[in-house]
């Protein structure tokens, strides 16, 4: 066999060295690209990184891959998170899944359990959040949803192992410092209660309540399952658990502002005084609660998802409709809230960037704003589109999983449009009448 030509084995050292040169390029490239969306990732532009893990991964040599997979897994879970912010919550499905299509990563895990948990699939959500948990056990945040998760079936030490971990995992988790704190003063309370049940409710009643003031609660409560369920076309099979506590018993077990009237968290949790039944302010002080707090259980039945100024916009608007039908009215109603949304105009907040959740909100002033642009909202809806199409728009919300797509379903408008036209009922008219 002759030897090759000395050409031929200078061709081909020439193209040994192009190939390798070539290579050695691509992955400073890969790893250049890897760097930008590392930083990308770091500054939270999702997108940004996203696009760079991908061209890195398209250059990258094959034993660099499977890091760069777990990279765009990451990214992709930030995303999905940005997507929950804005109750786009299809879209953050379909992106946590493609993130473990990637890789299968603790925070994409940890993003469809957190989704599941929102929409009340306990099972669903617990799958994914184990899922999480066996890829990083040191992460509080995954504790912590399976421990109110457990809370939710009544197993309240349980859920407090699960929340002691989360807050020793996060020494700045104030949330589950404070759950530990409240789940620990309310089983100290509870222990006394009375239970009792009335045709649609499990009641746990603080003994010190007389049992006049409590059938009257009782009373309030079949009236709401039956006039808020009218209105919003469900009513629950499954009993609703009521806790009825003396003032200072409620704030003590939940740890809540003097201020808060109520509050449902699973359990529709009311402070009732003992004497309520002698003051009238107070009986109707007392009815609102009952109605707002109870529109909660029947949203969180329809569609789990729907964003708090919503949720908190129909509770506001329920609990009014009892009194317009004692002949309050309504339009001295709205003339008060437009008011009062003229005047604090300047701070108004886009709807699609409102809070997420209100228990993350430290200022008083600002989630009082919430509460205000949320029914100003709802009234302008329940007015303009007729009161049927809030029910309408919660069953859309609990199939599309979008408020952009639910609310484009139900009023042939986008929530832009429905922004718009509603600041434009509110603002003054020209001569400043």
């Amino acid at each position: 066999m002759s030897r090759p030509s000395r050409a031929l084995v200078t061709f081909l050292l020439l193209l040994l060295l192009v190939v390798s040169t070539r290579a050695a390029a691509l992955a400073k490239d890969a790893r250049t690209l890897r760097k930008a969306g590392s930083e990308h990732y770091k500054a939270r532009r999702y997108f940004q990184a996203i696009e760079s893990f991908q061209e890195a991964f398209d250059v990258a040599e094959e034993s660099e891959k499977t890091g760069i997979r777990s990279d765009l897994a990451r990214a992709l879970g930030g995303l999905g998170f940005e997507y929950l912010d804005e109750a786009e919550t299809r879209l953050a499905e379909e992106t946590f899944r493609r993130a473990l299509g990637h890789a299968d990563d603790y925070f994409a895990n940890f993003g469809l359990g957190y989704l599941y948990f929102m929409r009340r699939e306990d099972g669903e959500a617990r799958t994914y959040l184990l899922a999480s948990l066996a890829l990083r056990d040191d992460y509080g945040p995954t504790h912590k949803l399976l421990g109110l998760i457990t809370y939710r079936k009544g197993q309240t030490k349980k859920a407090l192992e699960r929340l002691e971990k989360a807050k020793k995992l996060d020494a700045k988790d104030k949330e589950s410092a404070y759950l530990v704190d409240r789940w620990k003063a309310e089983l100290e309370v509870l222990g006394e209660f009375v239970d009792l049940r009335s045709a649609h409710f499990d009641l746990r009643v603080d003994p010190k309540l007389p049992e006049k003031v409590r059938r009257r609660v009782e009373r309030e409560l079949e009236d709401s399952y039956q006039r808020i369920g009218d209105a919003l076309g469900v009513w629950p099979e499954e009993r609703t658990p009521v806790v009825l506590f003396t003032p200072g018993r409620f704030h003590k077990a939940t740890g809540s502002q003097h201020w808060v009237g109520g509050l449902y968290d699973g359990q529709l949790k009311l402070p009732v005084a003992e004497d309520v039944l002698d003051d009238p302010q107070a009986l109707e002080d007392l009815v609102r609660v009952v109605r707002h707090e109870y529109s909660h259980v029947l949203v969180r039945i329809l569609a789990a998802e729907c964003p708090v100024w919503f949720n908190e916009g129909l509770a506001q608007y329920f609990e009014a409709q009892y009194f317009e039908a004692l002949g309050t009215k309504r339009s001295q109603r709205i003339a008060m809230i437009h008011k009062r949304l003229r005047e604090g105009s300047d701070a108004r907040i886009p709807l699609p960037k409102m809070p997420a959740r209100l228990d993350g909100v430290d200022d008083v002033d600002l989630a009082r704003w919430i509460y205000l642009q949320g029914l100003g909202f709802v009234e302008f809806l329940a007015e303009r589109y007729k009161p049927f199409r809030l029910r309408l728009f919660l069953r859309a919300l609990s199939e599309e999983h979008s408020v952009s797509r639910a609310f484009e379903r139900t009023y042939g408008a986008s929530l832009a449009d429905l922004e718009k036209e509603w600041w434009d009922s509110v603002e003054p008219p020209e001569d400043g009448n």
